[in-house]
């Protein structure tokens, strides 16, 4: 199994995949693996964007609770 792709090397390799496809310069075949790995890039970089935002989702509500349980005013 590979390593997963930081957010930004996987988005700049689906960039390229784009570019590459938008050349029309390629045979189907390779257009096929092209949009193949560009499908997969998507779904690992929607699979950290989910991971950011469940992290930030507790981390706002453990602040919270945090500010009630202090009694601390937030804007």
């Amino acid at each position: 199994m590979t390593p997963k792709k930081t957010f930004e090397t996987a988005l700049e390799e689906l960039e390229s995949i784009v570019n590459e496809l938008e050349s029309g310069s390629l045979d189907l075949d390779n257009m096929l693996k092209l949009f193949e790995k560009g499908m997969n890039l998507t779904k690992q970089c929607r699979e950290q964007l989910k991971d950011v935002e469940d992290r930030i989702s507790t981390i706002i509500k453990e602040g919270d609770k945090l500010v009630e349980k202090h009694g601390i005013d937030h804007p």
